[in-house]
């Protein structure tokens, strides 16, 4: 567990590097807000489209040369951005990255394969502040490596950064980390892979309790990740502040969730239990939206960001636990990618609208789109929190 904490959180630091400073890289090259959030809609389509298929292929040939594979394709994303002087080249990178990220189900899988059912959600958590810290830190080093000003900012530099720690992410990978799915746990899916593929999604859906939650991701995710692709430029024009500042804002949000993760999520899913606390986190998010959208003074973005933060910090790992529980050891690559993959597409649909939603109805439209859709999410929060939860 401590190595692939340790490589999840290299791989997250190296992404983080990025995100404070891509609404400005897309813009130099000429984009504008409508573009910026679609090229990020289309890393997460991409994410949302392989991440069953590589969730299937682990589950078949094991989870450590899939890892392997896709970081490297991580790699090439780094390098392709830090030479990309258009918008086409910075396009594919992000396109090659979003495939390389439908590995994210294959990394909770792992988790799974090493975990009890009592200890998944504690562990489950500690991967989340993994992904939690890598965030803290990798956009304050890239604001501080592109500099403070955004018309004079060194977008090169981050970008080869990152390449550089995935590179150590992926020597820690082939070094220190062993396979955990035995062989009598793998999938023997060959010439009938789709066929079966179809047949288990159809299998999980037909859950409506993994429906429920499937639902409640796609709208948690549309909301938060509006917020993402939106925060630079939002940051940018209402409270006038250059990359360095922006990471260190997105560095406050990381570190949030990593002590949410590490303190908070093992105590309150004993005291409260799963289905409970994926509820407060929904009512957290659309709290923490309300405020931004009202938001003029960098205070009240803190105050936004700490109640966001500790909603999707806490979301992900309790709802990935309460997924588990209805996967056989068999299905687990699949069913936990198909999870992340519906994720996935909740973060195309959020930039997708936050986008326009920014250039034509106002700087706070996108957080209180997203504050509204909370409340079916809550409905079916409570439903499933009526609901008993698998052994």
């Amino acid at each position: 567990m401590r190595v692939l904490f340790l490589i999840t959180f290299v791989n997250l630091l190296g992404f983080g590097l990025i995100i404070p400073l891509l609404p400005f890289y897309i813009e130099r090259v000429g984009g504008g807000p409508e573009i910026i959030t679609l090229v990020i809609a289309l890393y997460s389509l991409l994410q949302f489209l392989t991440a069953p298929t590589i969730g299937r292929l682990s589950d078949r040939y094991g989870r450590r040369p899939v890892l392997i594979w896709t970081t490297a394709g991580v790699i090439v994303s780094h390098v392709l951005l830090g030479f990309a002087d258009s918008l086409w080249l910075v396009i594919l990178a992000r396109s090659v990255g979003g495939i390389a990220a439908g590995n994210v189900g294959v990394i909770f899988a792992y988790v799974t394969d090493i975990s009890s059912g009592a200890d998944r959600a504690k562990f489950m958590g500690y991967l989340g502040a993994a992904f939690s810290l890598g965030f803290m830190f990798g956009p304050v080093i890239g604001g501080v490596l592109a500099g403070a000003d955004v018309e004079t900012a060194n977008f090169m530099l981050p970008a080869f950064s990152a390449a550089g720690l995935t590179v150590v992410a992926l020597l820690c990978l082939l070094a220190f980390l062993p396979e955990s799915l035995q062989p009598e746990h793998r999938s023997d899916v060959t010439g009938t892979a789709a066929l079966a593929l179809s047949t288990q999604l159809r299998t999980a859906f037909a859950n409506s309790t993994f429906a429920m939650l499937s639902l409640i991701a796609v709208l948690l995710y549309v909301s938060w990740s509006a917020l993402l692709s939106i925060f630079a430029l939002w940051t940018n024009r209402v409270l006038e502040l250059g990359p360095r500042d922006i990471g260190l804002i997105f560095m406050y949000s990381g570190f949030i969730g990593a002590v949410c993760q590490l303190t908070l999520i093992g105590p309150l899913t004993k005291r409260f239990g799963e289905a409970a606390l994926l509820m407060m986190t929904v009512v957290a998010m659309g709290a923490g939206l309300w405020v931004m959208a009202d938001a003029t003074s960098l205070i009240a973005a803190l105050v936004a960001m700490t109640l966001l933060s500790t909603s999707h910090s806490m979301f992900s790992p309790v709802s990935t636990s309460l997924v588990s529980k209805y996967a056989l050891p068999t299905e687990r690559g699949v069913l936990l990618g198909v999870f992340q993959g519906v994720g996935s597409l909740g973060r195309v649909l959020g930039p997708a609208y936050a986008g326009a939603a920014f250039a034509q109805l106002g700087t706070g439209s996108p957080y209180l789109i997203g504050a509204l859709l909370m409340v079916p999410c809550l409905m079916l929060a409570i439903a499933v929190v009526r609901r008993p939860t698998p052994g």
